[in-house]
């Protein structure tokens, strides 16, 4: 799935590949990552023509929306300028991209779950550890001043990091950020179905739509953190099909 293109015709050549090959959504790399070895968050990886050649050549591909990797100032400013839907992890937003987000519409995917889990020393190379430890203050300082600036959220972990069935933490993560319970709430829901381009199907329930839902013990608007444990989710159905219903519920 992966490819890597430098330069604008390289960018052009390796999106249509893609795109050809079915891909409904294109990710860019804006920025190095915190586990990459050789290259850091602060790192542009596509500069602002690049991605915009990319996003371009998407959006004419039946309307294509793509995601940015940037956690590192420069490369989140190249991928909202370069017009990407939405940034993930954008862990050291300033009031600069606030702003362009603001403007444009960009979505912020902050993934605060991991960036409130550690790294396990005896895993994680020294070199490792220090580079998630470190930005992961950047991502607790920077991203609560684009909540409370109103930057549009929608909820993901990140791959890999929450484990089946805990992914609901990112709601409670969301919540110590400033959004209210409501607020995170919907950037499960219906502000995450807005970003995917699938608004018409998913993430309210109306009639018409595909009835994925969840059931769950308590009140999340009361207890967010509830959410985040498994036991507590009583029913799970996908297209109105339960698969996870221990008490019979839809029955």
């Amino acid at each position: 799935m992966s490819r890597l293109a430098d330069g604008v015709d390289d960018c052009r050549r390796a999106v249509r590949d893609l795109l050809r090959k079915g891909a409904d959504c294109v990710k860019v790399a804006a920025t190095g990552g915190v586990w990459s070895p050789t290259d850091q968050p602060d790192d542009d990886g596509f500069l602002e023509d690049e991605i915009r050649t990319i996003t371009e050549i998407a959006a004419d591909h039946r309307g294509k929306r793509v995601a940015a990797h940037a956690q590192g100032r420069g490369g989140i400013l190249n991928a909202v300028r370069g017009g990407v839907a939405s940034v993930e992890h954008g862990y050291e937003i300033d009031d600069e991209a606030i702003d362009l987000m603001l403007e444009r519409g960009t979505f912020l995917v902050p993934t605060l779950t991991t960036a409130n889990t550690d790294p396990d020393p005896p895993k994680a190379a020294n070199w490792a550890y220090a580079k998630k430890k470190h930005w992961q203050a950047v991502a607790r300082r920077h991203i609560p001043h684009a909540v409370e600036r109103g930057v549009r959220v929608a909820m993901g972990t990140d791959c890999g990091i929450a484990a089946h069935g805990t992914n609901l933490r990112e709601l409670a993560h969301l919540v110590e950020s400033g959004m209210t319970p409501m607020g995170a709430i919907l950037a499960g829901t219906s502000e995450a179905a807005d970003l995917l381009g699938l608004a018409h199907e998913i993430g309210t329930l109306e009639p018409g739509k595909r009835a994925d839902l969840v059931i769950a013990r308590g009140n999340p608007l009361t207890d967010i953190a509830s959410l985040g444990k498994p036991e507590n989710v009583l029913l799970v159905a996908k297209d109105g099909v339960p698969y996870k219903d221990p008490d019979g519920l839809a029955a």
